[in-house]
């Protein structure tokens, strides 16, 4: 694009060259009034009837400069047809984005013969950092299918908005550029398009007008983008228009120790009420501001690693249990909505515990799983010992800790200190909390009393564990 400055000013006119030269690509600004141009910057103080009849001769869009706010400037400014008129002193971005509309007009005037319209954008225009947003407003269309996308864009192209609209389709969503400004006619036009898509497709649509715009077109087209994320919370079947930008609540994605040990609990006493009612309060009850998709992705299958354990516990791992479970790890990974993956994973465990039901009632289930069962739910209540495993099964205690010792080979007080030490050294190696709550959440009460225990089975004190000083201590 060709520019010619008309100034007296010399140092004004270096400046206006360097301002297009630095924020447009393929910009050339010259200063002799007869040169080819594309574009004109006129100082109106120069303004005479030879000027004026010689921009009617040559129909090139201009800009006019001025210093003083008169009637006249205005009118002739009006009269001459020029595209904007600045007044000194001018924000700099006012002229760059004026010379940017200029350009992306002449584009679409430059088309072949045959009439074919060429868009006012390009692709490229919205991965370009030094392309100014012009005044277009966008919208994304998303659909549950990619398969689909051709005809949206195709139904997009051919209908017709009042306003006029520029159709660009990526891969996961359709790109909609309204040329105007006016948010609110754009998202009244967008629930007119999703009434007709309904009521001819009879397929769910999401739409998503930015009213958040940005000056630079990039960064206005990443933050459209982004807003397609909200699916995962909101689901499909949806037209609004966004005016606050993405922005994510912090959120812990891994399940607490504490939680773990819920989780224990209730896949041990196979309660799939709780296991409902802690999903549901867990995954279907945000409201906004959301946390980051990934971070519900992650704790997913967190929760889904609990499940992986319970099935071990009770032998659930044949072909069609893992394939089950390796379904459910593609839905928590690839589904773009939230409530779909919550309620798979959810039905999937609700399964388990179904099947680990049955196997019990049937006996499929050996006693001493079903013991450790127990340990593994209780391990961690300092209370809970041997005669509260017999009161639980109804049995006499000296009965169980024989048996026990006869199917095991161990005894019954060894396994349990076993997990418990199990689970305290899990806890000092993968979380930073005191070693009395280490002690607390591990079962052994006081943090006295674990480190007297720990010292005589591991060697070490829980200190020099945590602090990596096992391999010069055993």
């Amino acid at each position: 694009m060709k520019i010619t400055v008309i100034t007296q000013n010399e140092l004004e006119a270096q400046g206006l060259k360097w301002i297009a030269e630095s924020h447009l690509n393929g910009v050339e600004v010259s200063f002799a009034k007869e040169d080819a141009a594309d574009c004109l910057i006129v100082d109106m103080d120069l303004w005479s009837e030879e000027l004026e009849k010689e921009f009617a001769q040559r129909d090139i869009p201009w800009i006019g400069l001025s210093s003083g706010r008169t009637f006249l400037t205005a009118y002739r400014a009006l009269k001459g047809k020029a595209a904007d008129l600045l007044f000194r002193p001018f924000d700099p971005l006012l002229l760059v984005k004026q010379l940017q509309q200029i350009r992306f007009q002449l584009r679409n005037e430059n088309q072949e013969e045959e009439n074919v319209r060429r868009s006012l954008l390009r692709y490229e225009d919205f991965f370009d950092a030094d392309v100014l947003t012009p005044a277009v407003t966008l919208a994304a269309f998303v659909l549950p299918e990619k398969s689909d996308y051709p005809v949206l864009s195709k139904e997009l192209k051919n209908y017709p908005f009042h306003k006029g609209a520029e159709v660009f389709a990526f891969s996961d969503f359709v790109l909609v550029a309204f040329l105007t400004e006016d948010e609110q006619s754009c998202i009244e036009e967008c629930r007119m398009f999703y009434e007709s898509w309904k009521r001819e497709k009879k397929g769910d649509l999401s739409i998503f007008v930015n009213a958040n715009r940005q000056n630079r077109l990039k960064e206005y087209y990443q933050g459209t983008r982004d807003m397609t994320s909200l699916i995962f919370y909101e689901g499909y079947d949806i037209s609004v228009i966004e005016y606050e930008p993405i922005a994510w609540q912090p959120l812990d994605p891994f399940l607490s120790p504490v939680e773990q040990r819920q989780w224990i609990e209730m896949l041990e006493k196979k309660d799939s009420r709780a296991i409902h009612a802690w999903m549901q309060n867990e995954f279907l009850s945000y409201t906004r501001p959301y946390p980051d998709p990934e971070m519900i992705r992650v704790r997913l299958t967190s929760v889904l690693a609990q499940a992986r354990r319970y099935m071990k516990s009770v032998h659930l791992q044949d072909e069609q249990w893992e394939r089950s479970y390796y379904d459910v790890f593609e839905i928590i990974v690839k589904d773009p909505v939230v409530y779909k993956i919550a309620q798979a994973t959810l039905n999937f465990i609700v399964n388990i515990v179904s099947a680990a039901v049955k196997s019990a009632e049937s006996g499929e289930s050996a006693a001493a799983e079903e013991i450790r069962a127990l340990m593994e739910a209780n391990y961690w209540n300092p209370d809970w010992n041997l005669s509260a495993c017999a009161d639980h099964l109804g049995m006499n205690k000296s009965t169980l800790s024989r048996r026990f010792q006869q199917q095991n080979g161990r005894k019954f007080s060894d396994l349990l200190m076993q997990i418990r030490i199990r689970e305290a050294n899990r806890l000092m190696k993968e979380t930073g909390i005191p070693l009395d709550e280490v002690a607390r959440l591990s079962g052994f009460g006081t943090a006295s009393y674990f480190s007297a225990v720990y010292k005589k089975h591991e060697g070490v004190t829980p200190s020099q564990y945590r602090q990596g000083e096992v391999h010069l201590l055993k």
